[in-house]
């Protein structure tokens, strides 16, 4: 799992922005970018994702990725999408 910090700060106009770059006189708070390694997930016991925001890392660790669950009635499988023709 790849880690990074991200700065939380409150904009002039009243908006909040997160970014990777650490603002300069202004107040901020830290969150972190959890990055799934290539072909995994993480979690926290709940949640499996490969991408997540968080206020703190303690608790994510890796896990196999699951399998992607498909509503035929929206999706097609990825072995069928190539058999559709409009």
């Amino acid at each position: 799992m790849k880690r990074k910090t991200l700065y939380r700060y409150l904009r002039e106009d009243g908006g909040y922005t997160i970014s990777p770059v650490k603002p300069e006189g202004t107040a901020y708070t830290k969150r972190y970018r959890l990055i799934a390694e290539e072909g995994m997930a993480i979690t926290d016991g709940e949640t499996v994702t490969e991408v997540i925001d968080v206020k703190s890392y303690t608790g994510w660790r890796d896990c196999e990725k699951p399998e992607p669950e498909y509503d035929p009635e929206t999706i097609l499988p990825p072995d069928l999408e190539d058999e559709v023709t409009v």
